[in-house]
């Protein structure tokens, strides 16, 4: 008994300390062996390299089918996926793809994707090359269940950054597209890098029936100078996000932005119904010769929200830009037959996506250096007396590291952090059982 005592002295003793060092390390932040954490959505992981002010796509990993039998379920959330490659030809096509999604009548499906080859490493070619998506809904039986075609945004004669299609799909139901599943086709267009594979981001989200929504807010589009000048908090510049996941969130105000050419940044705010979004750029430095900036706004499901932005020349001679939305957000815009009033539709996150696109191949190198900018964004209005409670489309994870109810009741980055540590803690204690056993076994030998 004295000899079996004195074994589970030093291995109790051990335990314990092992037990202490794991509680000091979760309680104090001290270093621990850890694993990678799982995450709703995956580090960016585009398949050519790129410089860190590019495009950067972020979503969860998963693999389309090469046909509607092929075809990967998929949720509502963003799906990273990779494209072979593009067309051979100019008007050709290259890599399709197909995702199927489960449906009930009434629902509709609506997808938007985003694609962005490396910038030139030279500069704007003169025998520059397009880029584009397509996207397209069938049935299980082939036939089609488009409302109305897709629709794209960005430089797509140029490739020249991020490249967004967005469709939306027929009602599910007798009187439409029938089944419990649609297939989403998403087809890469476009001569630009067309030998080399690209990361495409597809979202996907699915409206209920009957969410709502009446006659249009407004009966005629609002014409918008843009918001009011607002001084920034400070000088300095603030992060952009790298794809529509990692988009800085902000708050109305001004913030200082610097861009080099071919860097594009995100940044996202929230606008309810009632609500309108108005911006504002004002160039502060800039060099000779700056070249082209593009400012475009999404709402969370991805479709392009008309803001009068655009892309524009920079000059000296005008370096004040702005706009704002046509009308206040509302379900109901959706009837609207002016197309940005309908646009203003969806209540929540909208994102903002500036771009500085790449100055020509050969151009002076002193036009490289950074453009600076006060970017202004208002949220006119208050939020309407019957706005829609929570999310109008059920939307899935959209950014960055996010994931439903987070991990035990943490989100974001708090999240991130509880499932790192927790990752660790098992890697140490498997750890700590191995010695334990090596121990055990030495000790019965004696």
């Amino acid at each position: 008994m004295t000899r079996r005592a004195d074994h589970r002295g030093p291995l109790s003793a051990l335990l314990a300390a092992s037990l202490v060092l794991v509680g000091g390390s979760l309680l104090v932040g001290g270093p621990v062996l850890v694993a990678a954490p799982t995450a709703a959505l995956a580090d960016p992981t585009p398949d050519a390299e790129l410089p860190a002010y590019a495009y950067a796509a972020d979503g969860e990993q998963v693999e389309g089918g090469g046909s509607l039998a092929q075809a990967v379920a998929v949720a509502p959330g963003i799906h990273l996926d990779s494209f072979a490659q593009g067309a051979q030809e100019e008007f050709g096509d290259g890599t399709t793809k197909y995702y199927r999604v489960t449906v009930e009548d009434g629902q509709r499906v609506r997808t938007a994707a985003t694609i962005a080859a490396p910038p030139y490493p030279d500069g704007l070619p003169e025998g520059y090359e397009g880029l584009d998506l397509r996207i397209s809904y069938l049935t299980a039986g082939g036939d089609s269940c488009d409302d109305g075609g897709a629709s794209s945004s960005g430089a797509t004669m140029t490739g020249d950054g991020p490249i967004t299609t967005s469709a939306i799909s027929g009602a599910v139901g007798p009187d439409g597209c029938t089944g419990t599943e649609l297939f989403v086709q998403v087809t890469r267009t476009g001569l630009r890098a067309a030998d080399e594979p690209l990361p495409v981001e597809i979202q996907v989200a699915i409206q209920p029936s009957g969410i709502g929504g009446g006659s249009p807010s407004v009966d005629e589009e609002i014409e918008d100078d843009g918001a009011s000048p607002v001084a920034p908090t400070t000088d300095e510049p603030i992060e952009l996000g790298r794809s529509f996941a990692s988009a800085t969130p902000l708050e109305p105000g001004s913030y200082v932005v610097e861009l080099v050419p071919g860097e594009s940044g995100l940044v996202r705010i929230p606008v309810q119904e009632g609500q309108r979004l108005r911006w504002r750029t004002e160039i502060t430095s800039q060099p000779e010769g700056a070249g082209e900036l593009s400012l475009l706004a999404f709402n969370a499901a991805r479709e392009t929200v008309t803001v009068g932005g655009g892309s524009w020349q920079l000059s000296d001679y005008d370096s004040i830009v702005g706009g704002g939305m046509s009308a206040p957000v509302d379900r109901g815009n959706r009837s609207s037959e002016l197309s940005g009033v309908q646009s203003a539709w969806l209540p929540g996150t909208h994102t903002i996506q500036l771009h500085r696109l790449q100055r020509a191949a050969g151009a002076d190198p002193a036009g490289d250096e950074p453009v600076t900018l006060i970017l202004t964004l208002e949220v006119e209005g208050d939020v309407a007396a019957d706005a829609a409670d929570g999310t109008v489309l059920e939307l899935g994870d959209t950014t960055s590291g996010s994931s439903p109810g987070g991990f035990l009741g943490l989100d974001g980055a708090l999240g991130r952090v509880a499932l790192f540590v927790a990752a660790g803690l098992l890697t140490l204690m498997a750890a700590v059982t191995g010695v334990a056993g090596v121990l055990v076994l030495r000790l019965r030998r004696r």
